[in-house]
């Protein structure tokens, strides 16, 4: 088998099935620091043996086919692989189409373009319970709805009262090494992309 498990050139591709993913990257491209091009990603993900790989924008969305069933797998190999081609240390959430559809599933229709609210997800590595990071924010209702599925916390805060936002408690959160966000936009643009 190739380095992710793909089958060997020798041997036929239809005895192994494909998954589309979604490789997330934590905290790359902002505020000046970790810095990495996506052109450069791109080609550090096609040396894995990554298939139909793209990028979407520069916060780190990397999509991608490989072997059905290698999510965690493919979590620490792209994690090694990012620290060893930019000498970046760098957390990824990978999901396959039918996880991240789930989570996509899950988000409110009434926070879909509701131009009162801004709303964001965060992916979860795994091991992070969603609960328990909702438990430890200690949202106000009156100001944010809150919402933690498998894999996933969501949160969408009324505009006029971002600064007391569970957002800016998490900043500070253990958990937050242990997870990366997308807004709203961001989520569904990918989901669209792999496929959902």
């Amino acid at each position: 088998a190739g380095p992710l498990g793909e089958p060997r050139a020798d041997r036929p591709a239809s005895r192994v099935s494909s998954e589309r993913y979604v490789a997330l990257l934590r905290g790359i491209n902002v505020g000046g620091k970790t810095l990495i091009r996506m052109a450069d990603l791109k080609t550090c993900a096609e040396e894995l043996g990554l298939e139909e790989v793209s990028t979407y924008i520069a916060s780190g969305n990397l999509l991608f086919e490989s072997a059905a069933g290698r999510r965690a797998a493919l979590a620490d190999t792209i994690e090694a692989a990012i620290e060893r081609h930019f000498d970046l240390p760098v957390k990824v959430v990978v999901l396959d189409r039918k996880g991240y559809a789930r989570i996509v599933r899950a988000i409110p229709d009434a926070w879909i373009g509701d131009e009162a609210v801004r709303a964001n997800v965060a992916f979860l590595r795994p091991g992070t319970d969603g609960r328990q990071v909702i438990r430890d924010l200690h949202p106000d209702p009156a100001v944010e709805e809150v919402k933690a599925v498998s894999s996933a916390v969501m949160w969408a805060t009324r505009r006029d009262a971002l600064t007391r936002s569970v957002a800016r408690k998490l900043i500070g959160g253990a958990a937050y090494k242990e997870l990366t966000v997308r807004n709203l936009n961001t989520t569904l643009k990918l989901h669209q992309l792999l496929g959902g």
